[in-house]
């Protein structure tokens, strides 16, 4: 159950020591300049913070990328949903747990079986092996404020019940392609694709009202 319609639970895994970090948000703490959620070992925080429009921007640590990634939620789905994931869009692999503390605490113990799974996959010591020592930062995340724009708009078409695809499942999500970045169903694999060339789309992108997907 969630606290109130105003606080929710919020959880990530730190990248160095591989804790997982829980914190309470609610409205009231939201509305100073930033609120921090800070793993004890001093190497990883989230933030989050209130935009001028009244959304909630998320900078989250990443276990797989050198740096955090940013997102940018609707106050109703930050706080009103029982369970909601933010991802690395590199690895498709979840980082951020928002909701009730127990749906938050069953997946991140599925995200744990999982990274789990990989370490021993990929003959890996411990988390912090995932992530890449021969990227620059433009290498591992090339334009976050297209992806970033993308996901909300994505969150928000979703909300609204403005996607559609043939086997109308709602069960969309976000993937980096060659051209771009895909929505794509998890059901029945339909897509729609989006350029990411350049920063200035992601103002167009926000104008969209529906989207189908192929």
């Amino acid at each position: 159950m969630i606290l109130n319609p105003k606080q929710t639970h919020i959880a990530y895994i730190c990248p160095s020591c591989g804790s997982v970090i829980y914190g309470i948000a609610g409205k009231f703490t939201l509305s100073a300049d930033l609120f921090r959620i800070k793993c004890p070992c001093g190497e990883s925080a989230l933030d989050i913070n209130i935009t001028n429009d009244k959304k909630i921007r998320l900078s989250v640590p990443c276990l797989f990328c050198k740096q955090n990634h940013n997102y940018v939620v609707s106050e109703n789905i930050f706080f009103g949903r029982d369970l909601f994931l933010l991802n690395c869009p590199y690895a498709n692999m979840d980082i951020c747990f928002i909701g009730d503390k127990a749906e938050t605490d069953k997946a991140i113990s599925h995200a744990e079986d999982e990274l789990k799974r990989m370490l021993v996959n990929m003959e890996l010591d411990d988390m912090r092996d995932l992530q890449p020592k021969d990227m620059d930062e433009s290498e591992v995340l090339p334009d976050p404020q297209v992806y970033d724009t993308l996901r909300f708009l994505i969150s928000e078409l979703k909300e609204d019940n403005k996607i559609n695809c043939p086997c109308r499942s709602g069960d969309y999500d976000l993937r980096f392609t060659d051209s771009g970045i895909q929505v794509y169903c998890k059901n029945c694999q339909a897509t729609y694709d989006f350029d990411m060339t350049t920063p200035a789309l992601a103002e167009e992108y926000l104008s969209i009202d529906s989207l189908t997907l192929k």
